[in-house]
C-alpha cells in the first residue's frame, strides 16, 4: 500500500532508493555532547535487510523535486519471546530532513500503511535515543488513528576499550553454543534467533570453558560494511575530553571529529552466573585480541549483566524502550536480551 497527495509520495523502498535514504540518513546527527551519525552505507537498504528476515522501509519523496526526505519502517525477525520462536518487528530508521521537519503531515496514514505489511507479527518495538526529547514527546503522547508508545524501560549502549591479555580464550569453536541457545538465550526476550544474521557482519567468536563447559563467550562483528558511526563533532564537557589522553585511564580514545569510528560489536554475550569479575576479565581480553578501537554493547536495564558494565571504564549513552501497539502484545516476562548490533 503506497500514498501519493500533490507534494509527497509515499512508498515501500527498494535498493533503487539507496542514494535517497543515503541522504536523508546524512542529513542529522544524534543530540547531545557528543554529535555522531549513524549512517548505512554504501547499501542503505541492504543494509535493512541484513539485519532480519525482511525489512519493509518506506520513503517518502517531494513530488517537486524527487528528493528523499523521510525514511522509517520495520525490519522483522525471528526472535524469542516468553521461551518460544516468534516473528518480531523492530521500527527502525526513523528520519526527516531537517528541513522538512513539522511540514510532512500524514504520519498515521504512513504507519496505517506499515502496518498493513507486518501486523502477522507477534510483538512489535522501538528505541528511542534519550537525547531525542522531540521524538519522545511526540511518541509518548496518544494520538487518534496512530500505535501507542509504550515505555517499558531504560537501554544502555556501553563503548569500551581498555584491552588487556588476562585470560586465555578459544576462538571459533562454537562446540557447546547451540546448548546455550537453546537454554540461557531462549529464556532472554527479543534475542534474535538466528546468529548468523548478515547484520552482525564478519564475527569472530571467543570463550572459556570449565571442564568442557562454556563459562562466558560473544562474538565480536565487524559491520563496517553495513553500518558506521561516523563523529561530527562534540561540545559542552566532551570538547576537553576529546582533546585528552583518555586511552591511558582505560578509557576509549575519542574519535577525530569527521571520522568513521573503528568499532566492533559484542553480541550474544554469556557469563556464568553473572559473574561480574569473570564476565570484566573476559571482555578486557576479547578487547585486547579484537583489534577494533572500541567495542559496544547494549543490555536493558534487567539484564544483570549491566551491573559489571558499570564497574567497567566506558561511555555509554541511553535509549528509551517501547512497545509499539497497533493490538494487544503479551506481556515479556524475563530479561531482555535485545542485540545493540541490531538496532
Amino acid at each position: 500500500m503506497n500514498f501519493q497527495n500533490d507534494h509527497y509520495t509515499l512508498k515501500f523502498a527498494d535498493s533503487l532508493d539507496d542514494d535517497g535514504i543515503r541522504e536523508v540518513f546524512e542529513s542529522g546527527s544524534f543530540g547531545g555532547g557528543i554529535g555522531v551519525q549513524y549512517l548505512r552505507n554504501p547499501k542503505p537498504y541492504e543494509s535493512f535487510c541484513a539485519d532480519g528476515d525482511d525489512a519493509k522501509i518506506m520513503v517518502v519523496t517531494d513530488n517537486r523535486t524527487g528528493r528523499a526526505v523521510a525514511v522509517g519502517g520495520a525490519v522483522v525477525r525471528r526472535e524469542y519471546l516468553n521461551g518460544q520462536e516468534q516473528k518480531c518487528a523492530y521500527l527502525t530508521g526513523l528520519k526527516i530532513h531537517p528541513e522538512y521537519r513539522r511540514r510532512i503531515l500524514f504520519i498515521a496514514k504512513a504507519y496505517e500503511c506499515l502496518y498493513e505489511e507486518i501486523s502477522d507479527c507477534k510483538y512489535f518495538y522501538t528505541t528511542i535515543l534519550d537525547d531525542n526529547a522531540a521524538a519522545i514527546s511526540m511518541f509518548e503522547k496518544k494520538r487518534k488513528h496512530m500505535p501507542e508508545y509504550r515505555y517499558l524501560g531504560h537501554y544502555t549502549t556501553y563503548c569500551f576499550q581498555g584491552g588487556k591479555k588476562i585470560l586465555e580464550v578459544e576462538k571459533n569453536n562454537l562446540e557447546g553454543f547451540d546448548k546455550l541457545l537453546n537454554t540461557h538465550f531462549l529464556a532472554q526476550d527479543l534475542t534474535p534467533v538466528d546468529y548468523k544474521l548478515a547484520g552482525f557482519g564478519e564475527k569472530t567468536f571467543y570463550c572459556i570453558r570449565e571442564d568442557n563447559e562454556i563459562v562466558a563467550c560473544c562474538f565480536v562483528g565487524n559491520q563496517q560494511n553495513y553500518k558506521q558511526y561516523k563523529m561530527c563533532s562534540y561540545g559542552g564537557i566532551y570538547k576537553v575530553l576529546s582533546k585528552l589522553p583518555t586511552r591511558l585511564a582505560g578509557y576509549p580514545e575519542f574519535p577525530k571529529a569527521d571520522s568513521i569510528i573503528n568499532h566492533g560489536v559484542v553480541s550474544y554475550l554469556y557469563v556464568k552466573d553473572y559473574d561480574k569479575k569473570l564476565c570484566e576479565s573476559f571482555l578486557r581480553t576479547v578487547a585486547y585480541d579484537a583489534g577494533f578501537s572500541l567495542l559496544i554493547w547494549g543490555g536493558f536495564e534487567n539484564n544483570p549483566l549491566c551491573s559489571a558494565f558499570d564497574k567497567m571504564r566506558t561511555i555509554h549513552y541511553g535509549s528509551r524502550l517501547y512497545s509499539v501497539l497497533w493490538k494487544s502484545l503479551p506481556e515479556l516476562s524475563g530479561v531482555v536480551g535485545i542485540e545493540a548490533a541490531l538496532l
